[in-house]
């Protein structure tokens, strides 16, 4: 009889991590202790356990970069892992009536979420991915601060002063932040080109993506080999519908989920404004949508989800995208 994986759900934060054992068959905690988010917490994490390494699953919730080391003494440690999305934990939470909201509770909830959805096992990305995604995430502090500074020099120039120090230093800041992003953009495409030179082409075929989205959507997703369908990579950006259920009577859509990559969210929501004119499929369910009294963002919102849908197929199972694939099949 195959033993059973030791399952532990972890919180992690900052400065710590706070981890949870639990029974499968009783779901009951075993064990449950804090430990600090550096190589010292996560080595006395897995001598904790000595030689069952090889049958521990850890389970643990995508925190912003918190989790980011963890992970790679995890892949380095050959010990199983998966990382779920902190929504559908919410969501599990709600279902269980768990209100109290502590990092111990936490970590409990996330253990608890384990036994009972078994999440798969989280697949390594590439040094090559991680480098990618290294640089893009320095790139998007860069562009934030031009856009700062570039307001910033706007609001100066609306005072109607001459030409001052002020406005020279922001200008040379701006200049500087200009050049650092074209560096990083350049490396960013020599590393895509080398490594994922296919998976680029793939999607930059769909009608609505271009080389910004293409490049984050590698960053970020790489192959997209780590997703199961279209929906968990929906999931992974935050781009789904929420909606609040009352009873029989209220049923009210609130926008999108919100809770994921907002760097993705926001090259999918341009992407979908494009897709919505020039990608057949796209634009037919964008005007079906607003033509039933729909509101535009509401349809966007659909088009970005249908985006992801299309590049999921075409690049999973190594298809060639046909803008106007429906019409073919009519003749």
């Amino acid at each position: 009889m195959k033993e059973k994986s030791i399952i532990l759900g972890c919180d992690i934060s900052k400065d710590k991590i706070d981890i949870a054992e639990i029974d499968q068959t009783t779901k009951e905690i075993l064990f449950e202790k804090e430990y600090s988010n550096n190589i010292k917490g996560y080595k006395n994490i897995i001598k904790k356990y000595g030689s069952l390494t090889n049958n521990l699953h850890i389970v643990m919730e995508a925190t912003g970069n918190y989790h980011i080391r963890f992970i790679t003494f995890l892949e380095e440690s050959s010990i199983v892992f998966s990382i779920v999305n902190p929504l559908s934990v919410k969501r599990f939470a709600q279902m269980k009536m768990i209100r109290l909201k502590t990092d111990k509770v936490d970590a409990k909830t996330i253990a608890l979420y384990a036994v009972e959805q078994n999440p798969a096992a989280f697949k390594p990305i590439s040094k090559a991915q991680k480098k990618i995604k290294s640089i893009r995430t320095v790139l998007n502090s860069l562009i934030k601060q031009r856009t700062i500074n570039k307001n910033l020099l706007h609001s100066q120039k609306l005072l109607g002063l001459s030409e001052n120090d002020s406005i020279k230093s922001i200008k040379v800041l701006i200049k500087t932040l200009n050049k650092r992003i074209k560096i990083l953009e350049k490396q960013i495409e020599i590393l895509i080109k080398k490594h994922f030179s296919d998976t680029y082409k793939q999607l930059l075929s769909v009608k609505g993506i271009g080389p910004k989205t293409a490049s984050g959507i590698i960053s970020y997703l790489g192959n997209l080999s780590n997703f199961e369908n279209h929906k968990k990579i929906a999931s992974f950006i935050g781009i789904t519908p929420a909606i609040k259920e009352s009873g029989k009577s209220l049923k009210k859509y609130s926008g999108i989920t919100k809770q994921g990559n907002s760097s993705l969210r926001t090259l999918f929501y341009l992407a979908a404004l494009s897709a919505s004119r020039h990608n057949y499929a796209c634009k037919i369910l964008y005007d079906r949508l607003l033509a039933k009294g729909k509101r535009k963002k509401t349809a966007l919102i659909a088009v970005a989800n249908k985006l992801i849908k299309q590049l999921f197929a075409i690049v999973k199972y190594n298809r060639t995208f046909i803008n106007n694939y429906s019409l073919k099949l009519d003749f």
